[in-house]
C-alpha cells in the first residue's frame, strides 16, 4: 500500500528500519512543521560495513509530490529484506529528501527550489538556461481558475510550436538559477536535502570503491512503465554497470510517452542539448572521486496525453499559490488543485501501485546484488 501522508510514510519507513537493526540518523528541517505540526526530517538509515568498500544508496522524495511512491518502494523492499549484507558492503536508504514538499504536496522545497537542480557548486558560475526567457512572463498569472484552462493550453501549444518540443522542455525542465519565483529554480544556495546528503551520507562513503544508487521518481515515461535515466552515456563505465544491473533493454527501450518521444525526436533533429543541471545522479560521481559510481533516476511513468492540460494547470497553480495568492496551502479552496496534482504523480490506481510495490523492490535488489559481480 502506498501511504500518501508524509508522517505515516515516515513512521512506516523508520519502523521497518528499526526492526532490521539499521542505524537511523534524522536531519530535521529547521523552522518548519508539517500540516499537523509534525517534525519534517530527512531520515537516513544505514546497515552493513562502516566506511564500506562497496555500497548501495537509495533515495526517495527528491520531488515532494513523488515522495509517496519512492517511500513505498523503499518500505516494500525493507519488508522483504532479510537484514543480511555481504562483507565490506554498506547500505544507505535516504527517506524524503524534500520533507516539506512531501508533507505539503509540492514538487519543490519550501523555498520553491527544484531540489534535483540544486546539486551544483554555488561558488562557481551557475548554468544558464538559454530558453527560460521564453516562458518567464507567460507563467506569471495574476489569477488562475479551471476556467482559465483553454487560454493556458493555447499558450502552451503556441510556445511548443515556436520553440519545438526539445527547446520548450529545456525552458521548463532543465533548471534555471535566475528566477526564484519561476519553474525548475535550482536555488541560490544549498538546500536542506542537499546539505543532508553532503554532511550525513558522503562522509561515510569517502573510502567506497564502488557505489550503486537509485533515486526514485515518478512522472517521466508512458503510464505504467518504468523509465531509466542512467548517470552515464553509452560507452562509459556507469552505463555498462547500469546495463549489468537491470539489462540494457530495460534502460534503453522503456516506453516513452508521446511527449517524451516528441522531445527525443526533436532533440535528434535539432541537436538541442536537453540535459538537466544540478542533478544528484551526476553530483555523486563528481563528489566521490575514488568510487566508480553507477545508477539512475528511475521513474514510475505517469504520462498520458489526456493529462497534459491538468499538468499545465496544476504546475502553474502551485506557482500562483506561492507567489500571487500567498494564502495557506492547507486552505480548503486549494484542496482540489493539490489533490489533482498529487494524483497526477502518484495515481490512485491499483495496477500502478502494484508496479511500484513489485518492481521497486526488484530493482533495488538487482542494484545491490550487482555490487558483488
Amino acid at each position: 500500500m502506498i501511504l500518501r501522508q508524509y508522517q505515516h510514510a515516515r513512521h512506516r519507513f523508520r519502523q521497518l528500519c528499526q526492526e532490521r537493526g539499521m542505524r537511523l540518523d534524522s536531519v530535521p528541517l529547521p523552522h518548519h512543521r508539517g500540516p499537523d505540526g509534525e517534525v519534517l526530517s530527512v531520515d537516513i538509515a544505514w546497515a552493513g560495513a562502516t566506511n564500506p568498500r562497496k555500497a548501495f544508496l537509495c533515495t526517495s522524495g527528491m520531488h515532494g509530490l513523488e515522495g509517496p511512491a519512492g517511500s513505498a518502494a523503499q518500505s516494500a523492499w525493507l519488508a522483504q529484506w532479510d537484514g543480511q549484507l555481504p562483507d565490506n558492503t554498506g547500505l544507505c536508504l535516504v527517506h524524503a529528501l524534500n520533507p516539506w514538499g512531501f508533507a505539503y504536496r509540492a514538487r519543490g522545497t519550501e523555498n520553491n527550489v527544484d531540489l534535483n537542480r540544486n546539486f551544483t557548486r554555488f561558488d562557481e558560475p551557475l548554468p544558464v538556461n538559454p530558453y527560460y526567457q521564453h516562458i518567464r512572463d507567460a507563467i506569471r498569472l495574476p489569477s488562475l481558475t479551471p476556467q482559465d484552462l483553454p487560454k493556458l493550453i493555447e499558450t502552451y501549444e503556441r510556445l511548443v510550436g515556436e520553440l519545438g518540443p526539445a527547446k520548450f522542455s529545456v525552458a521548463v525542465n532543465a533548471g534555471q538559477y535566475e528566477d526564484a519565483e519561476g519553474l525548475a529554480f535550482g536555488g541560490a544556495g544549498i538546500e536542506h536535502g542537499h546539505k543532508a546528503v553532503a554532511e550525513h551520507v558522503l562522509p561515510a562513503l569517502r573510502e567506497t570503491q564502488a557505489l550503486h544508487f537509485i533515486d526514485w521518481h515518478t512522472g517521466i515515461g508512458a503510464y505504467g512503465e518504468v523509465a531509466f535515466l542512467p548517470n552515464g552515456k553509452p560507452g562509459t563505465h556507469a552505463y555498462a554497470a547500469c546495463a549489468s544491473m537491470w539489462g540494457e533493454a530495460a534502460i534503453t527501450q522503456w516506453a516513452r510517452s508521446a511527449t517524451e518521444a516528441a522531445i527525443e525526436a526533436d532533440e535528434a533533429l535539432t541537436g538541442t542539448n536537453t540535459d538537466k543541471s544540478g542533478q544528484l545522479r551526476h553530483w555523486l560521481g563528481a563528489e566521490l572521486g575514488k568510487a566508480k559510481v553507477a545508477g539512475a533516476v528511475i521513474e514510475f511513468g505517469t504520462e498520458r496525453p489526456q493529462d497534459i492540460d491538468k499538468l499545465v494547470l496544476c504546475t502553474l497553480y502551485d506557482r500562483w499559490l506561492r507567489f500571487e495568492n500567498r494564502t495557506a496551502r492547507t486552505a480548503a479552496d486549494h484542496r482540489w488543485a493539490l489533490d489533482l496534482h498529487a494524483d497526477l504523480f502518484v495515481p490512485r490506481d491499483p495496477a500502478w501501485e502494484d508496479l511500484v510495490l513489485t518492481r521497486g523492490p526488484e530493482l533495488m535488489t538487482q542494484a545491490l546484488e550487482a555490487l558483488q559481480q
